[in-house]
């Protein structure tokens, strides 16, 4: 059982339900729980209400999550054996840091991740960024796709019953994606208030190549002698030497790093690498920053080998992968939603004290194991397996609870 949960809950994030009107009545999974009506407000973020099922599931989401990569942690390695329960589960109340329990770390995570939805619906809003046609018809497909593959619509029906929300609410989490593409257009779009100028791009990555002179066996990582690695390097001094003397840099750079270079990367990424911080080694990001556009550095010795590096043009690196352009200023739109997050005016109701997140996670997952065994109880009738004395309901529900205590599969919870 444990290992559905967060896929469950995951793909709400992908797919998308039709609206549809709301009950006058209260219902629903955590409404059971908690007591506390769906459409309830327990957040809001610079007025954006956030109502309990949303915030619940992000709650239960959250949970799911931390409870499949720490037991995971812990059946795999031994780690966290701290965090742990005589019977295998987790202590919710144990400190996973300093002065923060799991409860807190799970509470925190769960809110954040409420703002930072509030928040992108608060930035459309602003910006006049809507779900277009195009977005509701690919909505649309996404949704039939997922209805044909849980299996039909009374299949989906109960897919949205475990996750503990609503159509509307489904709709809502699945618009957001729609609407950060929208501001990400808006960051490419010259005259926009968000437009990012090119020269500005040079805060998010660089664009450089190089000429790897490796020291190390480039396929099984093994080092090479010393007498290899001393021919390595002569080469690269007289490489280097040559560049220096070059009256055009760049075309012999390029010339002499598709003839000697041994970065196995250069078949697709012939003219360079344009790069975020933390991606490249150390040396050589150091290296690289230290230059101008046009110029080339000594020779740089890292764990791989020596390097001479071409600082290139970022402008020009998006002729050469427009791709990237996209990811960069989806990278600028995230850090103006993060920084949005941070000055968001945030109130929280009482009511979300009432229950901790790991209680209502346990609360959640014994829901789901007592519906699987009802169902399989059920099908057991039908099937005219089940005896007098309601052995099948039983065993049913032992096995849901084995597998809910299982956390080594290969595809999580």
């Amino acid at each position: 059982m444990k290992r559905t949960i967060c896929a469950l809950l995951a793909l709400a994030l992908l797919v998308l339900c039709a609206g549809c009107g709301k009950s006058e009545e209260p219902s629903g999974i955590y409404y059971e729980i908690t007591g506390v009506a769906p459409d309830e407000t327990l957040m809001e973020i610079d007025g954006n209400a956030v109502p309990a099922e949303l915030y619940f599931y992000w709650t239960t989401y959250n949970c799911s999550s931390i409870d499949y990569q720490i037991l995971s942690a812990y059946n795999y390695y031994g780690l966290y054996g701290e965090l742990m329960n005589e019977d295998g589960t987790l202590n919710w109340d144990a400190e996973l840091t300093e002065g923060t329990t799991l409860n807190q770390f799970a509470r925190e995570q769960a809110e954040n991740a409420v703002k930072l939805y509030a928040v992108v619906e608060n930035m459309a809003k602003e910006y006049g960024v809507e779900v277009s046609e195009e977005d509701k018809t690919a909505m649309e497909e996404n949704r039939a796709a997922a209805v044909e593959e849980l299996g039909g619509e009374e299949a989906f029906a109960s897919y949205l019953e475990e996750i503990g929300i609503s159509e509307d609410s489904f709709n809502r989490l699945s618009a957001t994606t729609y609407l950060v593409e929208g501001l990400t257009d808006l960051v490419l779009e010259e005259g926009s208030p968000l437009y990012l100028a090119p020269e500005d791009y040079n805060q998010y990555a660089t664009y450089a190549d190089h000429i790897l002179l490796a020291t190390v066996d480039t396929a099984t990582g093994a080092a090479l002698s010393e007498e290899e690695a001393a021919a390595k390097l002569a080469t690269a001094e007289d490489l280097l030497s040559q560049l220096q003397e070059a009256e055009d840099v760049e075309a012999l750079f390029s010339q002499l790093a598709d003839q000697y270079s041994d970065d196995t990367g250069r078949a697709t990424n012939p003219t360079g690498y344009i790069y975020t911080p933390g991606t490249m080694v150390t040396e050589f990001e150091d290296a690289a920053s230290a230059l101008n556009p046009g110029e080339i550095s000594g020779i740089v010795e890292s764990s791989y080998g020596y390097h001479i590096i071409l600082r290139k043009d970022l402008i020009q690196g998006f002729a050469d992968y427009p791709d990237q352009k996209r990811a960069l200023a989806e990278e600028h739109m995230n850090s103006l939603l993060q920084l949005a997050v941070q000055e968001a005016e945030v109130t929280v109701s009482e009511k979300t004290d009432a229950m901790t997140p790991g209680a209502l996670y346990a609360s959640y997952t014994a829901w789901l194991t007592e519906k699987d065994a009802a169902a399989e109880a059920e099908s057991a009738g039908d099937d005219g397996t089940a005896d007098s004395d309601g052995a099948a309901d039983t065993a049913g529900a032992e096995a849901d609870g084995a597998d809910a205590n299982d956390s080594t599969g290969e595809n999580g919870q």
